[in-house]
């Protein structure tokens, strides 16, 4: 005869530790090889071109996916951990002591004992251009000394960018010789007031080759608007080889 199973309320009382992070905190402060390390903290780039920029550093434990994919930028991804005090955030830059630096592209979600994310390590430096023609007045004469040409809209900025993994579209380039590989290039970038500015079509130079934006990715940005990061889709410029 089978005895019936009667549930019941619990008489344990589970103890939690009260120094979870405390303890996490005291493990950072460990400098471990390749591991535990100070890190610069960057919310925006840009204050680094401020004349009153005071770096601000925080303490963190990186180290890398152990996934292994023959895909790319697998390898550009990295884990974060820092102190759940250490005000990190998605968007956020942080500069290694050998110089590497990496972008923040993963919200943060406070765990009990540290603030975890991921690093994407940057290996591009950006810089978005535009061409604008010259002002003119109702006359259509030129006016504040203005012409046609490129404006830069996004100054040197650290990004992530890879090219895509799937089949490439060759293109007949009228005026080019041969064929123009018309591959998706996908970039991860952070959003701030410099970058919000970037439109389709702006460009920028990649080694010896042309690059123009064709599509503009917000979903990596806090529902507010304040910071988070853009990805961005960009192809090969037609005729926009140079320096061969």
């Amino acid at each position: 005869m089978s005895i019936p199973y009667v549930p019941q309320g619990t008489s344990k009382r589970f103890r939690v530790p009260r120094t979870l992070a405390a303890d996490f905190d005291a493990f950072l402060n460990r400098d471990i090889p390749n591991t535990n390390m100070d890190f610069e903290l960057l919310h925006c780039w840009y204050d680094r071109e401020d004349e009153t920029y005071i770096p601000q550093y925080i303490r963190g434990e990186i180290y890398p996916d152990s996934t292994k994919s023959r895909y790319e930028n697998t390898d550009n991804n990295m884990n974060l951990r820092c102190s759940v005090t250490s005000g990190i955030r998605k968007g956020d830059m942080i500069v290694e002591p050998d110089g590497t630096i990496y972008l923040l592209d993963w919200e943060v979600h406070l765990q009990p004992n540290n603030a975890p994310t991921r690093a994407l390590r940057c290996n591009m430096i950006l810089n978005i251009k535009r061409f604008q023609h010259a002002e003119v007045d109702d006359m259509g004469y030129v006016v504040n000394g203005s012409e046609d040409g490129y404006v830069d809209i996004v100054p040197s900025i650290p990004c992530n960018m890879y090219r895509y993994d799937g089949r490439p579209e060759d293109v007949t380039v009228s005026g080019t010789p041969g064929q123009t590989v018309n591959a998706l290039t996908i970039f991860t970038v952070q959003f701030n007031d410099k970058t919000k500015n970037i439109h389709i079509d702006d460009e920028f130079e990649w080694g010896d080759e042309t690059y123009y934006v064709v599509d503009i990715n917000r979903v990596g940005i806090n529902i507010g608007g304040q910071y988070g990061t853009l990805k961005l889709h960009a192809r090969k410029k037609p005729g926009g080889i140079h320096g061969y």
